[in-house]
């Protein structure tokens, strides 16, 4: 399984937010690495991240699977990915939209586990 962290390479990260704006620290990253069947996972309280917009742009352009794990309302990215997972919440409600993000990612990362042990 391949799997990327777009926020890990914190060198091109700023050096694409430097030189090309951070709403492209994302997609920039996409532009060279993503490819048809690929999945892109957003995270975002708001869903109105312009760097995650761009991405998932990117994401759709390449014919890719998008994924947002979203809150309050799901802002823009609500309609924009293939698959969405909302936890609503009044706007502001920051703590609570984080920690169930961090038990999706987990219950998410024990799955991905367990198939590639059946696979075995």
């Amino acid at each position: 399984m391949k799997v990327l962290c777009l926020s890990d390479n914190t060198s091109w990260l700023s050096a694409l937010a430097n030189d090309e704006g951070y709403d492209r620290a994302f997609s920039g990253q996409l532009e060279n690495f993503a490819g048809p069947g690929d999945v892109l996972v957003c995270i975002s309280a708001s869903g109105n991240s312009p760097n995650l917009l761009r991405a998932v742009e990117v994401a759709q352009g390449r014919e890719m699977t998008t994924v947002g794990l979203l809150g309050f309302d799901g802002g823009a990215l609500r309609s924009m990915v293939d698959v969405m997972l909302c936890v609503r919440t009044e706007k502001g409600a920051y703590e609570v939209v984080e920690d169930i993000h961090s038990v999706l990612c987990h219950a998410i990362t024990r799955c991905l586990i367990a198939d590639r042990m059946d696979a075995v």
